[in-house]
């Protein structure tokens, strides 16, 4: 199975199949989005990209992957030493960047990329290899530079597939958060999770409990900061209650925020 299996065999066009921050595409169109930016990396090995929560963010990733580079996602808080070390270090040899703003991460020696959404493309991108590197995170570097991991699209598919299992994650879901994209837990888990195992993805943009209890998802992804704000609103909490899994990560959700979850949304 292909790592973005959904994603590669859907055929559904309706028009908000991936929502991030206000702006959605469809599953096809998605797609064509991509590819377009694949059709641009053929022969890059590694390609950075600014991992702002946008759907720009998305297809670049999505492009790189189809194309068979390694994504390396950069924090878009990180400092200029903090971003020349994560370039340097990965070896990524050029940078995607919305259109229209190359002019603003150009990099000596790298070339930019633009990901334009007018354009789209339907190119067949042949499946890379499940051993090839798919994503490179960075640490956040509390104790030095920030160290790459190199994580493989059979690692990847694993993890996925095991979570589809452990969470009975389907087609039929809405999955909601407001995560970072640079991160596995909003990227991976919660971007490449729908592509690969089905169901519609809505990205909030930040993580406040009124955009939450808005979505009206049937998953939810947070981590304790994002749950203890909404456990201090009751109202948005209560909100949460028709969802089917509410999954807190990254860290330790403090035993009291549980219990007041558990009491405001019927979930454990």
């Amino acid at each position: 199975m292909p790592l973005l299996g959904w994603l590669t065999k859907g055929t559904d066009e309706h028009p908000d199949a991936i929502r991030v921050d206000g702006r959605a595409a469809s599953w096809v169109e998605l797609r064509r989005l991509a590819t377009a930016v694949a059709d641009e990396l053929r022969g890059v090995d590694r390609v950075a990209i600014e991992a702002t929560a946008t759907l720009e963010t998305v297809v670049g990733v999505v492009g790189a992957l189809t194309a068979g580079a390694a994504v390396v996602p950069i924090p878009p808080d990180a400092g200029p030493m903090e971003r020349d070390h994560i370039l340097r270090d990965s070896g990524a040899t050029a940078l995607l960047a919305p259109a229209g703003a190359e002019h603003t991460v150009g990099d000596a020696g790298r070339p930019v990329v633009p990901v334009d959404l007018t354009r789209r493309s339907d190119t067949v991108h042949p499946e890379p290899d499940p051993a090839c590197t798919a994503v490179i995170l960075y640490t956040s570097g509390t104790t030095g530079a920030p160290k790459g991991a190199v994580i493989s699209r059979r690692a990847i598919a694993a993890c996925l597939d095991g979570l589809a299992d452990a969470w009975a994650w389907t087609p039929d879901d809405l999955l909601v958060h407001g995560l970072p994209l640079f991160h596995v837990h909003g990227l991976v888990l919660g971007v490449l999770g729908p592509l690969r195992l089905g169901g519609r993805l809505h990205h909030v943009g930040r993580p406040r409990p009124d955009r939450y209890a808005a979505a009206n998802g049937t998953m939810y992804f947070g981590v304790p900061t994002v749950w203890s704000r909404i456990a201090a609103d009751p109202d948005a909490a209560r909100a949460l209650r028709p969802a089917r899994l509410l999954v807190s990560g990254s860290a330790a959700l403090p035993a009291a925020v549980f219990a007041d979850l558990a009491t405001l949304t019927g979930h454990r």
